[in-house]
C-alpha cells in the first residue's frame, strides 16, 4: 500500500531484508504504533525463491539482487566481484543458501571487548533460541514457537559421509550438534526451511502480519535520504513510480538496508566522513568517519578434483532433472532440489597453536570454475564430469575495506580481499588442509585425478599464488555502520546512531567483526535484540 506524502507513522524501517521484517513484524506487535516498511525491491513470490535450489539462480540476478560492484581489486590481480545483496522482501534470506548456523560463543564474546556492551554470547544466545521453531528432535540448544523455521536437512548426498570420515582421519571429531556455541568440528548443516521450502524472513516474520491495520508495507520504493529537523532524524524521502514522496516518523527512523546499502543511505543523508560528502555535494548534516567504513568478507577458496562416483554437476541433463524433481515434489522433498547450498561443514584451526578456529570448511559434491572475469559466483561455469569440491573461508579476516559513494551517489564498494598479508597466509594454510582431507583414504578411494589447481603447488609460494588467483567473496559483507563505544563507532550499544536524536541501524551492518561462519542467524539475532530494545524504550 502507498503512502501520501506527509504521512504519520511511529516507526520508520527502511528496508524489508532480513532484518527489516523481523523489525516489521515486533514493532507492529503492537496495535497502538502505526508502522511503515519502504522496501526498494519486490515481493518475494517467485518460485525461484521459494524453491531451495533456486539460491542458484538469484544470487548474481538483477531482478533480486543488487549486484554492488565493487571498485577492482589490486590485491587479487585487479579482479573485482558482485557484492550480493537481496532486493526483494527477506533480503538475504530470501536468496541465501540457507544454511542455518550462528557462529561461536568467541564470536560475540570479541563484540564485547571490542566495545559493544551487552553484546556477548551469554546476551545474545537467548535471542537465537527466541527467534527459532526447529523441526528436528527437542534440543536444549534449539528454541521452539519462534518465527523462523530451521529444520535437518530431508535428505544430503552420499559423499557428505566421505567429507566427515575424511575430517575424522585428520583428528577433526563429528558433532552431532553444532549450536551449542562449540562449534570445532565437522558436521552436517541445518537449514532455515519450512516443510522442505525455503524459510525466509518474509515468509517466517512478515507474511503472518501484512494484514494487520497499524502495518504498512510499500515495495520498488527507493530511499533517497532520512530527513532531519533540529538533528533528530524526523522521516525519510523516497521515490516510488517516478515521484518523491516523504514519509515521518513520530518516533524513530530505522535503517535496515544492509551493510552497503544502510552506509550509503546514511551518507546521502549527510552523515559520514565530511571530507567525502562535500567532494559529492552533500551538506554535511554530522562528520561521522566511521560511517561506511570497517567493512568486512570472508574471502573464500577452495580445490576440486575428478571423481569416479556420481556427483551433482554430472546430473544436469533433462533426465536427471526429471528425477530430481520427482524425489523433490512426490518423494517427500527430497533430493538435491530441497538442499542448502553447503550440505556439509567443518569449522577449525590450521594450527594447534591458534586459540580459535580460523577457517569454516565446506564441502561441495559438485564443482564450478571461477575465471578471473567472473563477477558473481553464481554465473560460474559448471563441468560435466563428476568433480567435488572443498572450500575454506577465513573466519576472522584482517583485511577492511569501505563503503562510497560513487557516480550519482550510488553505492561504491572498495575492499581489496588479500591487502593484509595474514589473511594470505592463512589462506595458504587452509589450502594445506584442503590438500590432506584430499590425501585421506575416504576421498583417495573416489578421486581419480586432480582438476583444480593443476598441477598442485609445491610450496607456500605457489600456493600463495593461487589463492590470489581464485578468491571470491563468501556474501557475508558486514561492519560498515559499527557497534561499540568508541569515538569512531556508528552506533551505540543500543543500536542508536551516535550524535542523532530518533534514527536507529539494524542490519548486519552492525556487527563489529564479522561471526566466524555464515551471517544471516546472526542477523535476525540482532534484529529481534534490535525490537526488543525500540519496544522497551517506547
Amino acid at each position: 500500500m502507498a503512502t501520501q506524502s506527509g504521512s504519520q507513522f511511529d516507526y520508520i524501517i527502511v528496508g524489508g531484508g532480513t532484518a527489516g521484517c523481523v523489525l516489521a513484524e515486533r514493532l507492529s506487535e503492537d496495535s497502538s504504533k502505526q508502522v511503515l516498511m519502504i522496501e526498494a525491491g519486490g515481493e518475494a513470490k517467485s518460485p525461484l525463491v521459494q524453491l531451495p535450489v533456486g539460491f542458484a539462480r538469484l544470487v548474481g540476478n538483477p531482478n533480486f539482487d543488487w549486484c554492488y560492484l565493487q571498485d577492482s581489486d589490486p590485491s587479487i590481480r585487479g579482479r573485482r566481484f558482485y557484492w550480493s545483496a537481496g532486493k526483494l522482501l527477506g533480503g538475504g534470506s530470501s536468496i541465501n543458501g540457507q544454511v542455518y548456523i550462528r557462529g561461536t560463543l568467541r564470536d560475540y564474546d570479541r563484540w564485547e571487548e571490542l566495545g559493544a556492551t551487552g553484546w556477548g554470547s551469554s546476551a545474545v544466545w537467548p535471542y537465537f533460541l527466541k527467534s527459532e521453531d526447529w523441526e528436528g528432535q527437542p534440543m536444549p540448544s534449539h528454541g521452539k514457537g519462534g518465527f523462523l523455521s530451521v529444520a535437518p536437512m530431508q535428505d544430503f548426498h552420499p559423499l557428505c559421509n566421505r567429507f566427515l570420515e575424511a575430517c575424522a582421519e585428520t583428528g577433526l571429531r563429528r558433532l552431532a550438534d553444532y549450536h551449542s556455541g562449540d562449534m570445532e568440528g565437522a558436521f552436517l548443516t541445518d537449514a532455515s526451511q519450512r516443510g522442505g521450502w525455503r524459510c525466509s524472513t518474509e515468509k517466517a516474520y512478515l507474511r503472518p502480519a501484512r494484514n494487520r491495520p497499524n502495518l504498512r508495507v510499500v515495495l520498488n520504493a527507493d530511499v533517497q535520504k532520512v530527513l532531519f529537523e533540529a538533528g533528530k532524524a524526523v522521516g525519510v524521502s523516497y521515490e516510488l513510480g517516478g515521484q518523491k514522496q516523504d514519509a515521518h516518523a513520530r518516533r524513530e527512523v530505522i535503517v535496515s538496508a544492509g551493510t552497503v546499502g544502510s552506509a550509503a543511505l546514511l551518507l546521502r543523508s549527510g552523515l559520514g566522513p565530511g571530507a567525502h560528502l562535500q567532494e559529492r555535494g552533500i551538506e554535511v548534516l554530522r562528520d561521522m568517519p566511521g560511517i561506511g567504513r570497517n567493512l568486512q568478507e570472508h574471502p573464500s577458496v577452495g580445490q576440486n578434483k575428478f571423481v569416479n562416483v556420481p556427483t551433482l554437476n554430472a546430473e544436469m541433463g533433462p533426465l536427471d532433472m526429471l528425477g530430481h524433481a520427482l524425489r523433490f515434489f512426490v518423494q517427500g522433498k527430497k533430493g538435491p532440489l530441497g538442499a542448502p547450498a553447503v550440505q556439509a561443514m567443518a569449522v577449525t584451526r590450521t594450527s594447534p597453536s591458534l586459540a580459535e578456529p580460523d577457517v569454516q570448511v565446506h564441502f561441495l559434491p559438485l564443482s564450478y570454475d571461477i575465471e578471473p572475469d567472473t563477477l558473481s559466483t553464481a554465473s560460474a561455469k559448471m563441468p560435466k564430469e563428476p568433480t567435488v569440491t572443498i572450500i575454506t573461508t577465513l573466519c576472522q579476516p584482517k583485511g577492511r575495506g569501505r563503503v562510497e559513494l560513487g557516480e550519482r551517489l550510488k553505492p561504491r564498494v572498495i575492499h581489496q580481499f588479500l591487502g593484509d598479508e595474514r589473511d594470505v597466509q592463512s589462506l595458504v594454510a587452509g589450502q594445506r588442509l584442503i590438500h590432506r582431507l584430499f590425501q585421506t583414504s575416504a576421498f583417495r578411494a573416489i578421486v581419480k585425478s586432480d582438476r583444480t589447481p593443476l598441477p598442485i603447488p609445491e610450496d607456500d609460494t605457489g600456493w600463495a599464488d593461487y589463492v590470489r588467483s581464485k578468491v571470491a567473496p563468501a556474501y557475508h559483507p558486514v561492519g560498515t555502520c559499527r557497534m561499540g563505544s568508541d569515538a569512531e563507532a556508528v552506533v551505540d550499544p543500543q543500536l542508536r546512531v551516535k550524535g542523532v536524536a530518533g534514527l536507529r541501524v539494524i542490519d548486519a551492518s552492525v556487527m563489529p567483526t564479522v561471526t566466524s561462519t555464515n551471517t544471516n542467524a546472526p542477523t535476525v539475532m540482532i534484529a529481534e535484540r534490535g525490537a526488543e530494545m525500540i519496544r522497551a524504550q517506547a
